[in-house]
């Protein structure tokens, strides 16, 4: 219930100018609430020059099976909860799975997709849409890919700071077409509005949809087993590089950046072809003057580890896993048990999620990430 100002709150008898530090300092998801508090809350908090909250990170893991997408089921790290989150029917997220988030910026499909197209390729001639995910800021319309054979979507890159705040940010949207016996990567450049073709990427198999961006440059690995690499797209020359193989003897594997780093976590069997007894965390090491470049372990996680028994449900058995990382931590999920295990790069450890009450309305993976910023906050039409 909305209260009428004057109120009672002593908060409100504070200056201004402190009841603004001290909201500044709350993340969003504890400042929408005090939307519906007072007038002069609202109004102090939708106010231009109310100063941009921390970013509230949140795990967006399952959705339902098939569209439309009325919420999301979530984990919330900073509250260790898990939430529902609801999405407007005015936006295209509400038929369409996004292709790529970074921030709060998320690609999808501007118009539903028909029944013939999987989630992960762009149908020919589909314009896109880039977004703020649950704010009230429109949606921004992308032109369709250069029709060269299949196109994918895997990354986009706000330019500048990751923080978005309004419509007039730019950012650029990574693709790859298959094409001719090729893969031939191209890039939209909103600030240009159009789409280029970049080269061909020296892989033959299909690109991994995690990537790591890291100094201007984007990080992603292609996908056959036990002859993966890593490979470089420089985001200034936009030129190709293959940075250096993967490790041997992993069935499951997925890469992620935190702190100017590269890391890989990935799930390693004992034999060929038999299951994941461990999952490693590693980090690429330059070395000096960027002339070696390894592997180097930075946390391990075994069979016999009580996260990794409940990650499988007490199984003798785990084939491969999948995965969402933001901030420093790594979701992974288990499509045979349907459980969530979190890794914390900062300070290496691994904590089995406990179930959510409200997973069985939920049981198709989502694997993106949000960090709720000011633009939630907005009203509509602002």
């Amino acid at each position: 219930m909305c209260l009428s100002d004057p109120s009672p709150f002593p908060f409100l008898s504070l200056p201004i100018e402190l009841q603004e530090r001290i909201l500044s300092l709350l993340p969003v998801s504890d400042l929408l609430p005090l939307l519906s508090v007072s007038h002069s809350i609202r109004s102090l908090i939708q106010s231009p020059t109310f100063p941009s909250p921390p970013p509230d990170l949140f795990f967006l893991l399952f959705s339902s099976i098939d569209p439309p997408f009325p919420k999301l089921l979530s984990y919330h790290p900073a509250s260790h909860r898990w939430v529902s989150l609801p999405i407007s029917s005015h936006s295209p997220l509400y038929h369409s799975r996004p292709y790529a988030t970074s921030s709060s910026l998320a690609i999808t499909l501007s118009s539903p997709a028909g029944p013939d197209y999987e989630d992960e390729d762009v149908p020919p001639e589909a314009s896109l849409a880039a977004m703020r995910m649950f704010s009230s800021l429109p949606h921004q319309e992308i032109p369709p890919m250069i029709p060269l054979g299949y196109c994918f979507v895997y990354a986009v890159i706000p330019d500048g700071d990751v923080s978005l705040s309004g419509p007039s940010d730019h950012f650029r949207i990574l693709g790859h077409s298959y094409f001719n016996h090729g893969i031939f990567s191209q890039v939209y450049d909103s600030r240009l509005g159009r789409w280029s073709l970049t080269g061909k990427i020296p892989c033959q198999t299909a690109l991994c949809t995690n990537t790591a961006f890291v100094n201007r440059s984007l990080y992603v690995s292609d996908f056959m087993p036990y002859q993966c690499q890593l490979l470089k797209f420089d985001l200034t020359s936009y030129t190709w590089e293959i940075i250096l193989p993967m490790p041997e003897m992993i069935l499951s594997a997925s890469i992620f950046s935190h702190d100017q780093n590269v890391y890989l976590v990935a799930g390693f069997e004992d034999e060929p072809g038999r299951i994941i007894t461990a999952i490693r965390v590693l980090i690429l090491d330059w070395g000096e003057n960027h002339e070696s470049r390894e592997w180097k372990e930075t946390s391990i996680l075994s069979g016999t580890e009580e996260a990794f028994v409940g990650f499988t449900n007490g199984a003798c058995w785990l084939y491969g896993f999948e995965t969402v990382a933001r901030n420093g931590l790594v979701c992974l999920h288990s499509p045979y048990t349907s459980r969530v295990l979190l890794f914390d790069v900062r300070d290496r450890s691994w904590v089995l999620l406990p179930r959510s009450s409200l997973e069985p309305e939920y049981t198709m993976w989502y694997g993106h990430a949000t960090e709720m910023g000011q633009e939630v906050l907005r009203p509509v039409g602002a």
